[in-house]
């Protein structure tokens, strides 16, 4: 990822922002320019298009996502403990930065931009495959249950998240994400670890 400037940083943020306060229809160049204290030509010399700062938003979190994923890897630790350090990872992250989660959350607001969908779709599926990846190798060294398949299991961790934060984002941020983390991950014991 292209390092950005502390200026195209602020753009994202107060991008993030707008869509999860007011939608995404409400992300224009007028509001961005009114919310930053800036002109809009001022925003067109950091990015060319609403689009350009949507695909940034994306990418954003894309990094993100692998960051964390390369740093939940430690030795002597199982599958399973990586796989709860990592739900713990995620739920921090949208807890400090709420408004992202109206973003990757809510895929439907892109469904009629093609380049966007795509980039939501491509999160998605490394965060599936990224899962998967973990559980298969939890049935392997034998922290992860192998009567249910790696794929299944996958949905069950994935669609589990998705509820929470969604419940979380629903509740106006007042339920503890945290702590409906760690039930997750109690339950997420029971049910699949050996």
């Amino acid at each position: 990822m292209k390092e950005l400037t502390n200026r195209q940083k602020q753009i994202i943020d107060i991008s993030i922002k707008i869509i999860s306060e007011r939608g995404i229809q409400d992300l224009t160049m007028k509001n961005l320019s009114k919310e930053l204290g800036i002109t809009e030509p001022a925003i067109y010399r950091h990015f060319e298009s609403k689009q350009k700062i949507l695909i940034a938003v994306l990418d954003s979190f894309k990094h993100q996502n692998k960051l964390i994923n390369e740093n939940i890897q430690n030795e002597g630790e199982t599958a399973f403990q990586h796989l709860q350090r990592s739900i713990e990872m995620i739920m921090k992250k949208f807890n400090k930065n709420p408004a992202m989660s109206a973003v990757i959350f809510s895929e439907e607001i892109f469904q009629n931009q093609s380049e966007l969908s795509e980039l939501v779709k491509n999160i998605m599926n490394s965060t599936i495959a990224f899962f998967t990846q973990l559980l298969e190798k939890g049935q392997q060294d034998g922290s992860i249950r192998s009567d249910i398949g790696k794929d299944e299991l996958s949905v069950i961790v994935m669609g589990s998240i998705r509820h929470i934060v969604t419940v979380w984002r629903l509740s106006g941020f007042t339920v503890d994400l945290n702590k409906n983390a760690e039930k997750l991950i109690k339950s997420l014991e029971v049910m699949i670890a050996s």
